[in-house]
């Protein structure tokens, strides 16, 4: 047997940690351990990335470049395509269309921005504040595309006049009131009906009123004239609180001449007051301005304001002119008005909080990281 050499210059000192090679079962010789051969690095002890299959290389390299944005105009064609033939209901395109746009415009604007806010805490306040927006802009959208809760009906006639509703038990208010009606078709292009309600619930009464209307609008065009008919055949009302009871009895003094067939009269439970998630819709987009200020630089624009302006100015103009039966035309008048008013005047202000604070002259850190290695170079 071989004499250990009494001057082994390994002799005291610690063995090398070569990694995870030394638990695969083969020891470093005396020859790599002299040449002090160095541990493997980290990152090669990691384990190598999974490939991606081919379709998720197809989804990374044309989602975002076209797939998407060509799905979506594909889908928006079938449901037009699906409206005109009678084959989808008008609520459920309203629904989609509107709620749709609200979602979009939250969605497309919220997720870049959150990924801007460095601080840990403002993140979870901007989510809160995002939570705030969706109810504002959501909650009107929806109200006039769902379905609501009938507690009774009625129609007043010209031989009846008078009708006592029985509401179901232990339903003694408060109470919405949806008077609707049908227009003459021989009343002409511009026709309009009145009408003057009493409500009486327990000793309390209330007096509503309003008009329907049938206008025909035209428009010269390069080809000759554009025609358009905007039809106005039902009204909400919001009863007082203060106006309850198991039953209410509505009357009325005369029915216009237009009506074919009557007033027609639907009770259903009160629903929150709109004003609120409005005057909710102005917190946010004051809140989105103070926002703006804090994130961004002279390229990355968060466009928060314009979004949160736009699909406030939505929400209103779509809650004051959808009804329960006529949601799609009133979806795409509030689209352009949002894009004229909030869109337009959004941007303006965004422009204005921007340079204000300072966001357009600080420069992005990619030019800033791309910049030190020119300067270490000179």
């Amino acid at each position: 047997m071989a004499k250990r050499d009494d001057e082994d210059e390994l002799e005291g000192k610690s063995p090398v940690n070569f990694g995870p090679e030394e638990g695969d079962g083969y020891r470093r010789t005396r020859r790599q351990m002299a040449r002090g051969d160095k541990a493997l690095p980290e990152a090669a002890e990691e384990e190598a990335p999974i490939p991606k299959t081919a379709y998720q290389r197809f989804m990374d390299d044309h989602w975002e470049a076209w797939l998407g944005p060509v799905l979506l105009l594909a889908l928006a064609g079938a449901l037009i395509v699906g409206y005109r033939m009678d084959m989808v209901r008008e609520s459920m395109v309203g629904m989609l269309m509107s709620a749709g746009l609200v979602a979009y415009a939250i969605y497309a604007t919220a997720v870049p921005a959150y990924d801007l806010i460095e601080s840990k805490n403002g993140r979870y306040a901007f989510a809160a504040l995002c939570i705030l927006w969706a109810a504002a802009a959501g909650y009107p959208t929806l109200r006039k595309t769902m379905a609501r809760t009938v507690y009774a009906q009625g129609v007043l006639t010209e031989q009846s006049k008078a009708e006592k509703l029985q509401l179901p038990e232990g339903k003694t208010g408060p109470f919405d009131v949806t008077v609707s009606g049908t227009l003459k078709a021989d009343g002409g292009q511009n026709t309009a009906a009145v009408y003057d309600l009493q409500v009486a619930g327990e000793g309390v009464s209330e007096s509503v009123s309003g008009e329907f209307s049938v206008r025909t609008n035209q428009m010269r065009v390069r080809r000759g004239t554009s025609t358009w008919t905007e039809q106005t055949n039902q009204i909400e009302h919001r009863l007082p609180r203060s106006l309850r009871g198991s039953a209410l009895t509505f009357t009325t003094e005369h029915i216009d001449e237009q009506l074919s067939d009557g007033l027609h009269i639907s009770v259903h439970p009160q629903s929150y007051d709109p004003k609120w998630f409005f005057l909710l819709g102005i917190l946010v987009v004051l809140g989105m301005m103070y926002v703006e200020s804090k994130i961004g630089d002279a390229k990355t624009k968060p466009h928060l304001i314009m979004a949160a302006a736009s699909t406030l100015v939505f929400a209103f103009h779509f809650h004051e002119h959808a009804t329960a039966s006529r949601v799609v035309k009133p979806a795409l008048d509030s689209l352009i008005l949002a894009v004229l008013t909030g869109g337009i005047g959004g941007t303006m202000v965004g422009a204005v909080v921007r340079r204000a604070s300072g966001r357009d002259k600080i420069k992005p850190a990619k030019d800033e990281e791309e910049k030190k290695p020119k300067d270490s170079d000179e």
